[in-house]
C-alpha cells in the first residue's frame, strides 16, 4: 500500500516545518518546484521533499494538499489548484493510484487552505472547489477546508519529540479514514461546520500576538527616537515583565515575516469588521498596523532578513535603531 501523499504549497519556513514532521511520521510529501526562487528549491532539495513539475501533477498525485502562503497570494494559490483540478485528464489519471483509505476508487482530493485571511476569503475560495455544474468532462472530486496555523513551525526538540503549532479547521465534509491521522500527525482540530470560522480565530488570536509586536515597535522605535529606549526597556522589567519579555520576543522575530504580516493585518481589521461588528474600526485600526509592517519590510533593510540567515535586527535596541532612522537614512 503506498504512503498517504501530502502536498505543500509553499516550501515557505512554516512549510518546510511542516513537510520535515509529515516526513518524520511516514507521509510521502510533494510539492511544485517550478517556478520557485533558488532558495526556495535549495529548500526543497536539502529536505528531500518530492518535486513535482506542475499543479496538475500535484492534484493527481496528493491525497491532501496544504496551502501555506503569503496571505496576498492565497486566493490566486486556490485558483490555481482548483484549475489544475478541472483539466480534462485529472479525474481519470488520479483514478490510476492506488486509493489509500482502502476503497475501489480513489478517494477525493482535500484542499486545506491554512493562511491567515478573512471569513470572506475562506468562502471564496470554497466556492473554488464545489462540484462543477456547467461542464461534461469527468471532474475530479475535491473539498475545501478552512484553516489557520496558531503558533511557529514545528521543531523536532533534542528528546525526539515534535514541538507543534495547533492547526484548526472549519467546514461540513465527510472526512476519509486517514484524517484521523494527518489530524494526529499536524495536531489539527476541527472547531467549526462553518467555513469561515477557523479563519476568525486564527485571526483573533494574531491580532493580539502580532497585533502587540507592532505596538511595540511603534514604543520602541519613538523612545530610540529620543534616546530613551534604555530607559523604557528598564521600566517594563521592573513594571510588566511578561509584556517586556513578549514585546522582544516579538520584535526580534519579526523582521523576515513583516512583509507577510501585511495583508494578514488587513484581514484582521476586515475580520473585526464584517465578523465582529465594529463596522470600520477594525480596518481603522489594523489598517495602521499593516502600516507599521509594511514600513519595517519596505522602508528598512530589516526587510532583506531570512529566518535561516538573520544579520541585523536580532536585538531590541539594533531594530528599533533602524526602524527608528527609517526615514532620516531611507533604509
Amino acid at each position: 500500500m503506498r504512503a498517504t501523499t501530502v502536498g505543500i504549497v509553499s516550501i515557505g519556513d512554516m512549510g518546510l516545518g511542516m513537510a520535515k514532521l509529515l516526513k518524520a511520521h511516514g507521509y510521502r510529501v510533494v510539492t511544485v518546484a517550478e517556478g520557485r526562487s533558488e532558495h526556495t528549491q535549495a529548500r526543497i532539495h536539502a529536505a528531500g521533499i518530492e518535486a513535482l513539475p506542475s499543479d496538475q501533477e500535484l492534484v493527481v498525485q496528493a491525497d491532501y494538499i496544504l496551502s501555506i502562503v503569503p496571505p496576498r497570494n492565497a486566493l490566486a494559490t486556490a485558483e490555481r489548484i482548483a484549475g489544475a483540478r478541472n483539466e480534462p485528464d485529472t479525474a481519470s489519471r488520479r483514478q490510476e493510484l492506488e486509493d489509500v483509505n482502502h476503497r475501489p476508487n480513489r478517494s477525493d482530493l482535500f484542499y486545506l487552505d491554512l493562511n491567515a485571511k478573512p471569513a470572506r476569503l475562506a468562502e471564496e475560495m470554497a466556492a473554488l472547489f464545489a462540484p462543477a455544474t456547467s461542464t461534461s468532462e469527468p471532474q475530479a472530486g475535491s473539498h475545501f477546508l478552512d484553516g489557520g496555523i496558531i503558533g511557529g513551525p514545528p521543531k523536532q526538540l533534542a528528546d525526539g519529540t515534535w514541538k507543534k503549532p495547533s492547526i484548526v479547521l472549519s467546514g461540513a465534509v465527510d472526512l476519509p479514514p486517514t484524517f484521523d491521522g494527518l489530524t494526529s500527525t499536524l495536531n489539527m482540530k476541527l472547531v467549526s461546520p462553518k467555513v469561515g470560522a477557523a479563519s476568525t480565530l486564527k485571526m483573533s488570536f494574531a491580532a493580539l500576538t502580532k497585533g502587540l509586536t507592532a505596538l511595540s515597535i511603534l514604543s520602541f522605535s519613538t523612545a530610540e527616537r529620543e534616546s530613551l529606549l534604555p530607559e523604557l526597556l528598564e521600566h517594563l522589567d521592573a513594571y510588566s515583565p511578561h509584556t517586556a519579555s513578549l514585546a522582544r520576543a516579538g520584535v526580534i522575530g519579526m523582521s523576515p515575516k513583516a512583509y507577510r504580516w501585511v495583508d494578514e493585518m488587513r484581514g484582521i481589521g476586515e475580520t473585526f469588521d464584517s465578523e465582529g461588528g465594529w463596522d470600520g474600526v477594525g480596518a481603522s485600526v489594523y489598517g495602521g498596523i499593516a502600516e507599521v509592517y509594511r514600513a519595517v519590510a519596505e522602508d528598512t533593510i530589516l526587510g532583506q532578513e531570512r529566518v535561516e540567515q538573520r544579520r541585523r535586527g536580532t536585538s531590541v535596541e539594533d531594530a528599533a535603531s533602524i526602524i527608528a532612522q527609517r526615514a532620516e537614512h531611507n533604509l
